[in-house]
């Protein structure tokens, strides 16, 4: 694509703060009516580039073009007729009304001796509504908490009609429904008026929800750019904020969201312990894996079907899992492994999958454990004729179960309170239900 296509074109750009190098030569295309988010860890160069853009800092090396130009050589008000900025900082030191600062978003709009007219009020009090803060038009500024003044300084953005808006963190002291407001409001802009956004964002779901595009900056270079999902992978940002976390998709907007897994330390065995299979699947053993590892525990899963959300928690935790192909019934192989792994375990405890004929044997499979004189326990049987989607034959196995040793637990925490109970040493955890 050719330079005068794109809104920005950074170019070679490398930024000093005395003898700190800040930026190292960044290359980076924005291209018209894009919703690009950067992200990256503190002191990553994050406001240093977006002040470059911004033209209110000039580069050490390289150049930025704004529309095939040298934005250092366009007019500041010419740049301010397109371009809102909206500052990580939104002190204001002089006790204006909230009126007073938002009308001044019109001034790139007048000449030197120009009033605001009917029509420059109208597109104020547009962009207070839009913002949720006409309601403050009369306050002091001063008064305003800082969510408050977040809204003002954005309604003040508005009110320029930028067709490019870029903003440093706009959501930081916002609570959540708030946060929400304003990027829906960016995204509305984006989506239906074609406004270009960039935005600094420092909570990565977030960025992930609502940008089409982003870059992860990393001492001062952008490490990764890219979508969401080539940007946010767990190899990414462990290298960038070393931190161990699990990707997954959200099951309704699709977008990858990022759960902070615990850390090696956190995951230290202990011999006090038992060692715990879990019999799971459906997504309702993750929490549960991620729990016992921070106690302790040694834990093994199985059967899990690949892709199934219980599969990329153990897997994420390094947890041994017993894995069957996507969409596959249990084989004889996987069902054999699974047994095999349960028998070395001081525990078993089938949690509340849902039961088809597909994982039927991960229900069949208990007759055997109690059979060899293994603890096993049912969670949640309450509710299991409400999982049994094999016509009752799941049911029908496991009730006769309790006479060999079965033991009920109402729910999942009541497994982590046999767990303590079953330390080495300290006796046995024999209920019936707990």
């Amino acid at each position: 694509m050719r330079m005068n296509n794109m809104v920005f074109k950074i170019h070679g750009v490398e930024c000093n703060y005395g003898s700190h190098q800040a930026l190292k030569g960044v290359n980076l295309d924005i291209a018209p009516g894009s919703f690009l988010g950067i992200v990256g860890p503190n002191a990553a160069g994050k406001s240093t580039l977006l002040k470059t853009i911004a033209a209110t800092l000039q580069p050490t090396e390289g150049v930025v073009y704004f529309q095939g130009e040298d934005l250092n050589k366009i007019p500041r008000r010419d740049i301010a007729k397109q371009v809102a900025v909206v500052p990580q900082e939104t002190e204001v030191h002089f006790p204006f009304t909230v009126m007073e600062v938002v009308l001044m978003g019109r001034h790139p709009h007048l000449d030197r001796f120009d009033r605001e007219s009917d029509r420059d009020f109208e597109i104020v009090q547009n962009a207070m509504e839009s913002a949720n803060c006409w309601h403050l038009k009369d306050r002091n500024v001063l008064e305003l908490s800082g969510g408050e003044r977040q809204k003002v300084i954005l309604a003040r953005a508005l009110a320029q009609e930028p067709r490019i808006i870029l903003l440093d963190e706009p959501v930081a002291h916002l609570d959540l429904s708030a946060q929400l407001e304003v990027l829906n409001l960016l995204k509305e802009m984006n989506t239906s008026h074609g406004v270009t956004v960039v935005g600094i964002l420092h909570d990565l779901n977030m960025a992930a929800q609502f940008s089409q595009q982003l870059i992860i900056l990393h001492q001062g270079q952008i490490y990764r750019a890219g979508t969401p999902e080539e940007v946010l992978t767990a190899e990414n940002i462990k290298d960038v904020y070393n931190t161990d976390v699990m990707v997954i998709k959200h099951p309704l907007t699709g977008a990858p969201q990022i759960v902070i897994l615990p850390s090696t330390g956190e995951c230290r065995v202990s011999s006090s312990l038992p060692r715990v299979h879990l019999i799971c699947g459906g997504g309702v053993g993750g929490a549960l894996m991620g729990q016992l590892r921070r106690m302790g525990c040694y834990v093994t899963a199985g059967v899990v079907n690949i892709q199934d959300t219980d599969w990329e928690v153990g897997r994420a935790l390094g947890i041994e899992i017993i894995e069957e192909k996507p969409f596959s019934p249990i084989s004889d192989k996987s069902y054999e492994a699974n047994l095999k792994l349960a028998l070395n375990a001081d525990a078993i405890f089938l949690l509340e999958t849902p039961f088809g004929r597909g994982n039927l044997p991960n229900a069949q499979i208990l007759e055997t454990l109690l059979a060899r004189g293994k603890k096993c326990y049912l969670v949640d049987p309450e509710h299991l004729p409400d999982r049994d989607y094999t016509g009752g034959e799941v049911a029908r196995c496991v009730s006769g179960l309790q006479e060999q040793g079965l033991c009920l637990l109402s729910d999942q925490l009541a497994v982590l309170r046999i767990v303590h109970a079953l330390r080495k040493g300290k006796g046995n955890a024999e209920t019936a239900f707990v």
